[in-house]
């Protein structure tokens, strides 16, 4: 997603382009190391040391379920703001100097080209950690043996007691869960 921002760059703080985009983004992760489709639309605004995108992408993902680890296609939608600063004049086409701790993916190039690539990758990349599920009612694999419990029951021991919880059990030896003290 490369945009050229040559004309918006020579005009005043303040003027702004929308675009849309439907390209490919690749790397996401390793389960999604090749093309990935992603669909969105930007914003792009002037401001005073570059310009501001602000804007909204989707794409879809294969990953592992977050219960049982079978992939599952997720779908994946975020929003996005971040500043991009220029490296060349727009007026002379001198170097303009950037801060230290620019990060390179938020630099416009020489020719004035803006690519949002890295930034929707890394925005991508954060939005699925944290998601997958194959379906609402996944029941996960075993504790104990690893089976994918929505294939079946497995034939693990289900009735001991993990020691940490062994107190508690002694709720339920009492018809109210109250113990006699004393």
């Amino acid at each position: 997603m490369r945009f050229n921002i040559a004309q918006l760059l020579k005009e005043g703080i303040g003027a702004s382009r929308r675009f849309e985009f439907d390209g490919e983004i690749f790397g996401i992760d390793e389960e999604n190391p090749g093309p990935t489709p992603v669909q969105g639309d930007v914003r792009i605004l002037r401001t005073v040391s570059g310009v501001l995108v602000v804007g909204t992408a989707q794409l879809k993902l294969i990953q592992p379920c977050r219960r049982c680890l079978q992939p599952t296609e997720t779908v994946v939608r975020f929003e996005l703001e971040e500043e991009f600063v220029p490296s060349v004049d727009i007026e002379t086409g001198a170097s303009l100097p950037l801060a230290e701790d620019q990060e390179p993916e938020l630099v416009i190039d020489e020719h004035h080209i803006l690519d949002l690539s890295e930034v929707l990758r890394q925005y991508a990349l954060l939005e699925t950690s944290n998601m997958g599920l194959c379906r609402p009612d996944c029941k996960g694999l075993c504790p104990r043996c690893g089976q994918d419990l929505n294939s079946g029951p497995c034939d693990c021991d289900t009735t001991e007691i993990d020691p940490r919880f062994a107190v508690l059990a002694q709720l339920l030896e009492t018809p109210d869960g109250i113990q006699p003290t004393g």
